[in-house]
């Protein structure tokens, strides 16, 4: 399966609300988000952490289950934080970087 094709975007459109809480952008959007699949009585969903030392790992993994279970009442939810492939900053989707600019540009600059 190819990865677009492991990527419905029902299950995305979900975890859209779903925020990287140190950085305030969605998981979708920094490209957290590896494997998400409708199955008929199921949703799979792999997401990885920005860095393996993220404290906010379970809390993240809190916050898709209460999304997937809102949107997905009577499904199963089989959500898995992995470590393969380690994430990099070229999975950010144009969106996110577009936030991230803007978030940058907002900044207070404080001189050296």
């Amino acid at each position: 399966m190819s990865p677009a094709a492991q990527l419905d975007s029902e299950i995305l459109e979900s975890l859209q609300g779903v925020l990287d809480p140190e950085v305030g952008i969605s998981i979708v959007d920094l490209g957290l988000v590896y494997t998400a699949v409708q199955h008929p009585e199921a949703i799979e969903v792999a997401v990885t952490l920005t860095t393996r030392a993220c404290p906010l790992g379970p809390a993240i993994v809190d916050t898709i289950h209460d999304a997937l279970a809102k949107r997905f009442p009577k499904a199963r939810l089989d959500i898995r934080l992995v470590w393969t492939p380690v994430w990099n900053s070229d999975r950010i989707t144009p969106r996110g970087r577009a936030l991230l600019n803007r978030r940058f540009e907002e900044a207070p600059h404080v001189p050296l």
